[in-house]
């Protein structure tokens, strides 16, 4: 008879599943992808070293789960507004704002996912991470050129410009040995919204000025 798990043994196995990933992404967020070594994985996880392997093969695959993890959940929030209420104009400085500042706020585990050197494996979920970016920039264009909000362009190029622009600008600022940000985050925030919005044509909304009716003299009557 086929070994079944019970459900409290898959519960076990998900939660220290958990526990392993928690542990690696605090160690990107801390040093980048470089920390996560997998004995530090496993000590600050309290597991044994074995047991980290039997879960995830290689430090490779570990790292793109916690990508694909921590991406997902960028790629979540900033979906979120870019689908929710408002113009697209107000949505897509959001949402530039948004990418911004959180990168900022974070920038540490930020430039591990943007712009820290990786294998061939991560660098591949890096361009799905920026591909997807595009998508949300590309569908706020469309809805901005159809409501006359934005000049026309070809969509798929600007939001392919926009998603590799910001990752750029900040990958600088970003760097480890960088303080740029400490100094004048703001600034460098309202400087790629500029760049950005200057980029996909922000067109002033129209203003219909009502022109007053000719005042027509009326004839004088002699007496």
């Amino acid at each position: 008879m086929a070994y079944r798990r019970t459900d409290s043994v898959s519960a076990r196995l998900a939660d220290t599943r958990r526990h392993i990933l928690n542990a690696a992404r605090e160690l990107v967020a801390e040093g980048g992808f470089a920390a996560a070594q997998m004995t530090e994985v496993a000590r600050k996880a309290g597991v044994a070293t074995g047991t980290l392997y039997r879960y995830f093969p290689s430090k490779e695959e570990l790292c793109r789960q916690v990508f694909r993890e921590v991406s997902a959940r960028e790629m979540n929030v900033l979906a979120g507004i870019a689908q929710g209420p408002g113009t697209a104009a107000k949505r897509l400085e959001s949402v530039l704002r948004t990418f911004a500042t959180r990168a900022v706020r974070g920038r540490r585990l930020a430039y591990a996912l943007l712009a820290e050197p990786v294998d061939v494996g991560l660098a591949e979920e890096r361009a799905r991470f920026r591909r997807t970016h595009g998508e949300i920039f590309a569908g706020i264009l469309e809805e901005g050129i159809a409501a006359g909000e934005f000049a026309p362009r070809d969509v798929k190029v600007t939001a392919a410009c926009i998603a590799g622009a910001i990752p750029t600008a900040l990958i600088g600022p970003l760097a480890p040995e960088s303080h740029e940000l400490e100094e004048k985050g703001d600034k460098v925030v309202d400087e790629i919204m500029a760049f950005c919005l200057a980029g996909v044509g922000l067109l002033q909304p129209r203003i219909k000025v009502k022109t007053p009716e000719p005042r027509i003299a009326e004839p004088r009557i002699r007496a």
